[in-house]
């Protein structure tokens, strides 16, 4: 009696992998959103997540779009 094995699926080169100064980039935000939210500095963890996922979807303009720390903490005082 054969046996009856799932084939794997052919796993394909995402964003990072065919850029490597964005995964280098990605590294860098995950240190600092766990390095910010350790320091209880939670909006500025969630901003460098935030960024870290769109390089992740491979959405660089989304990555380049940076709030400011004054716009986190006060968002409704600007």
């Amino acid at each position: 009696m054969p046996l009856h094995r799932k084939k794997r699926e052919r796993v394909e080169n995402n964003f990072l992998q065919n850029n490597p100064n964005y995964h280098l980039e990605y590294s860098i935000l995950r240190k600092e959103a766990t390095f910010w939210n350790n320091s209880a500095q939670y909006w500025m963890g969630q901003e460098a997540t935030r960024r870290a996922e769109c390089l992740l979807r491979g959405d660089v303009d989304g990555y380049k779009t940076v709030k400011h720390s004054q716009d986190l903490y006060y968002p409704h005082a600007f």
